[in-house]
């Protein structure tokens, strides 16, 4: 059943585009895709453009360490600008 409520609804969207970005952060070769373009967009009123766009950035880099590196540092950095303006909460249920 899809949600009415607008405060699910975002947060659901949210975690569906943190889940691409991590994929993209674990995925062999060059990342920037239509499908992490989209993630990023969805995250671009709730995180600063500096760590989107790095992301980005490190997606389509031939340098397979540094993208690897770039991509997490990015990743790390997204997630961690969305728990400090809480569009995230971890839920402590599914710590376990």
């Amino acid at each position: 059943m899809i949600s009415t409520d607008e405060a699910p609804r975002e947060t659901g969207t949210t975690e569906r585009a943190l889940n691409v970005l991590r994929e993209a952060a674990a995925a062999n070769g060059q990342v920037q895709t239509r499908g992490v373009a989209l993630a990023l967009w969805v995250l671009r009123e709730r995180c600063p453009d500096d760590w989107l766009i790095a992301f980005w950035e490190a997606a389509g880099s031939d340098h397979e360490i540094g993208r690897n590196q770039g991509l997490h540092a990015a990743y790390n950095g997204i997630v961690r600008q969305l728990r400090t303006s809480g569009a995230i909460v971890e839920d402590p249920a599914r710590m376990k």
